[in-house]
């Protein structure tokens, strides 16, 4: 029979190895569990919107990258260690020299521990070269999910899709591949080295033929990587900052092309000698073909395109890049939407007669008296009304009163948690007392009252509307604009009650059914230990943790601000830096943020340079594009936190994409509700980058393009700034100071703003809710075009005849 009650024991030396370990995985979880955490809660946060397919789809495809770029680097460096060290027994002759000597140390420190070593020096590096390819799981999703364009560009001929959505990723995956055999065969040599195959001090045969042949095979697949890395490159001329605009240029097309077709042809050549150098003594077949391929790098690749470049084509521009900017100024409009623009001509008349202010009757009702810029703080001192109430931002809409289209000025009352009443800066004061804004503010843009302040027709608390304008059901905010934070509401803490005649709640006090409860579907149940333990490591609080007013059907409420939440959970978008509130025909208050689809990948057209004129919170500032399309609203739900992507474009490729792989985010424009839809307005900063390209890409001829500046736009100058050397400063969410692209950096002016106005544009039977800016020419004060813009997408520039142009708003 077997002995009984017979510990196992390990050696002292195994015993330390364990040892060791597990102070190493205690410490590494010790130091990741906020990491683990903030994973966990995210987790929690998507499945309290029923989106964890995004969260799957977006963390599956990390995982996915680098598990198998990871697996296939490590079988990678582990088969040629394997084979090194088998070629090993065969090659190694021992002579007394200081690297014999080496390699017996090498082996007696290994010893049969050389699998362990072969494991674990392909599974480090193997992490390294694997971890970072996490990054390209946007690339990715594209790829998986590419359409095509059903446009080819002028260069190669291929669909347009093939540079947006295959491109980027083959690049990557075919330089990593590169990246990934040079260190194996850097390694791989060491590795022969250590094992005695390779000898640097031995007279003769220093390489033995059967490491000859390895390290020749390593060679031969970097050199025919290289060749497809070459090949590749051939298409990424169409993004080539060379010529006078961004695309092919006369050299790229005449001269680089021909050199990197060249490479290509030299590169598997090179890939034939190291082949055939298998066979044969000696590595002067290498080492011709790389001093070839060296040469013809330099000279060819480098060299030639520059020189000629200087003395052939600067030149003759005109003549040589004319064809070449004919497809920039053709792929650029395309791009940025610009084909579009239907170009009418405007006579300028000085003449106002009654008739015409008669025939234009709306527009004149709703000309404009009001800035929202300066009337944001008239706003806040006469409807914040509360001492911890806010007015973010004074945003311009338009709604139906009696019948008829009245311009509003509209605003929302947001809690400012920076501005708590004396004694209530406590935790539970700021995280489950005082949890959400309280209402709406609108005025008519046209209209003032007697002592010359808005006139307020959706007001106070509790809200009051005029009549005609929209009554708010739910006043309640939640969720707005400049909001951080988390708040924790169900709790045995009262919510402030904002909506009472006396506000005698406010200070907050136990749960007692005497205010309004939370009924919304937004927030994470803190309703275990593990939850409410992993919130409070997130938020670096240990109250979520430790407060005996949560109980078990309190819920949490994070990305309480409107850009973030949208963002979080669409990262591949870009969204605009002015979300505006509407009153939906339920009379809730929803949240509208544009969303744009961008790309720096459509061939041949010019990246934008209009970051100074972008607000600071704008996703296309700093954001490298040349194509970009307003495709998406996202609409938040101001009370509740229900977020909807309402795809207003399906023939953007690129949304159709992100359609393809994320179909549960996405909901068709046919289900969005006609009260809401008749808010929508045209995208402001997508105005903005669209005008700096109207200004130079209004001009359809190459020659005067190039030639001739006096064609050339800018928008106009503000009139209180016609100081050519005032100082330009970074524009802010609310006031933005712009300037000219670099190329116009000596003309910088404070330029006038896009405006919402509600006008009769001409030859139009009624008045519209348009996107207006001016233009002057450049380096004169004449007026000559405006751009305007209706919610549909429609854009209609307006150009003034040469010889009638009328002083500019400056002048």
């Amino acid at each position: 029979m077997p002995r009984r009650g017979r510990r196992l024991r390990f050696p002292a030396g195994r015993r330390r190895i364990v040892l060791v370990v597990a102070l190493v995985a205690v410490f590494v979880v010790a130091t990741s569990l906020r990491t683990i955490a903030h994973f966990y809660t995210d987790y929690l946060w998507f499945q309290s919107l029923d989106l964890t397919s995004v969260w799957r789809g977006v963390l599956g495809t990390k995982l996915l990258l680098v598990s198998v770029f990871t697996l296939f680097f490590f079988a990678l460096m582990w088969s040629n260690l394997l084979i090194a060290e088998r070629l090993s027994g065969r090659t190694i002759r021992f002579g007394g020299s200081s690297e014999d000597e080496l390699v017996l140390k090498y082996r007696e420190l290994v010893g049969r521990r050389a699998a362990v070593v072969r494991s674990a020096t392909s599974g480090l590096i193997a992490l390294a070269a694997g971890g970072g390819t996490a990054s390209q799981w946007n690339n990715w999703i594209l790829l998986r999910n590419h359409v095509e364009f059903g446009e080819k560009d002028a260069t190669f001929g291929k669909d347009i899709g093939f540079y947006v959505f295959q491109l980027p990723f083959l690049r990557f995956a075919v330089g990593w591949l590169f990246s990934a055999l040079v260190v194996v065969t850097v390694v791989t040599v060491v590795a022969h080295y250590l094992n005695g195959g390779i000898r640097l001090q031995a007279t003769q045969d220093r390489v033995g033929p059967a490491v000859k042949a390895h390290v020749s095979v390593l060679l031969a697949a970097l050199a025919l990587v290289r060749a497809g890395q070459y090949w590749l490159d051939r298409y990424e001329l169409v993004f080539s900052r060379r010529g006078p605009v961004n695309g092919a240029s006369y050299t790229d097309i005449n001269v680089q092309l021909r050199a990197i077709d060249l490479l290509v042809l030299i590169s598997i050549f090179a890939t034939v000698l190291f082949l055939v150098n298998i066979r044969r003594q000696g590595w002067v077949l290498p080492v011709m073909a790389v001093g070839i391929w060296a040469l013809v790098a330099v000279l060819a690749g480098e060299a030639v395109p520059a020189l000629v470049q200087r003395f052939r084509v600067d030149g003759e521009r005109s003549a040589l890049e004319r064809p070449y900017v004919e497809n920039n100024i053709k792929a650029t409009r395309a791009a940025m939407g610009l084909d579009g623009i239907d170009e009418q001509p405007f006579e300028a008349t000085y003449d106002l007669t009654g008739e015409q202010l008669e025939a234009n009757e709306e527009t004149v009702q709703n000309i404009r008296l009001w800035d929202p810029s300066q009337t944001q703080r008239a706003f806040g001192n006469r409807q914040a009304l509360r001492d911890f109430f806010d007015i973010p931002d004074v945003d311009v809409d338009r709604y139906t009163v009696d019948g008829e289209t009245r311009q509003v000025m509209v605003a929302s009352r947001n809690i400012d948690d920076s501005s708590l009443p004396p004694g209530s800066s406590g935790w539970e004061q700021s995280r489950l007392v005082y949890t959400y804004g309280y209402g709406m503010v609108m005025a008519p843009s046209n209209a003032k009252t007697d002592s010359g302040e808005p006139d307020f027709t959706v007001r106070d608390i509790p809200v009051e509307s005029a009549e005609g304008f929209p009554e708010i059901t739910e006043p309640r905010m939640y969720f707005g604009e400049d909001l951080s934070g988390y708040k924790i509401i169900d709790t045995d803490r009262a919510e402030i009650n904002v909506g009472s005649s006396s506000d005698e709640d406010e200070g907050g006090g136990e749960a007692d059914g005497s205010t309004p409860g939370y009924t919304g579907r937004d927030g994470v149940p803190l309703d275990s230990f593990l939850r409410r333990a992993a919130f409070a490591l997130r938020f670096g609080e240990i109250e979520p943790l430790t407060s005996g007013s949560i109980r078990a059907n309190s819920r949490v409420l994070m990305e309480r601000d409107v850009r973030d939440r949208v963002q979080a959970l669409a990262p591949f978008l870009a969204f605009d830096a002015d979300p505006y509130p509407i009153v939906d025909d339920e009379g809730r208050i929803l949240y509208v943020i544009d969303a744009y689809t961008t790309t720096d990948r459509y061939p041949n057209a010019q990246r934008s340079t209009f970051d100074d004129d972008l607000p600071s919170g704008s996703g296309l500032r700093g954001r490298p594009f040349n194509y970009a399309r307003n495709s998406v609203k996202a609409v938040v739900d101001a009370y509740d936190g229900t977020v909807t992507f309402y795809v207003i474009d399906d023939t953007d490729p690129l949304v159709r994409a992100y359609r393809q792989a994320f179909p549960d985010l996405f909901a068709s424009l046919d289900d969005a509700p006609s009260g809401l839809v008749d808010h929508f307005r045209y995208p402001e900063d997508l105005f903005r980058v669209q005008t700096g390209f109207w200004g130079r890409y209004h001009v359809t001829d190459a020659d005067a393009f190039l030639n001739n500046d006096g064609l050339r736009w800018t928008v106009a100058v503000a009139p209180s700034s016609t100081d050519v050397s005032s100082t330009t400063t970074t524009p802010s969410s609310s006031t933005t100071t712009t300037t000219e692209p670099s190329e116009d950096a000596d003309e910088s002016r404070h330029r006038i703003e896009p405006t919402y106005q509600q006008v009769q544009l001409p030859g139009a039977e009624e008045a519209e809710f348009v996107l207006l800016r001016p233009f002057t020419v450049r380096g004169r004060a004449q007026l000559s075009s405006f751009l305007t813009a209706t919610p549909d997408g429609r854009l209609v520039s307006y150009d003034i005849p040469s010889g009638q142009t009328p002083p500019g708003p400056a002048t």
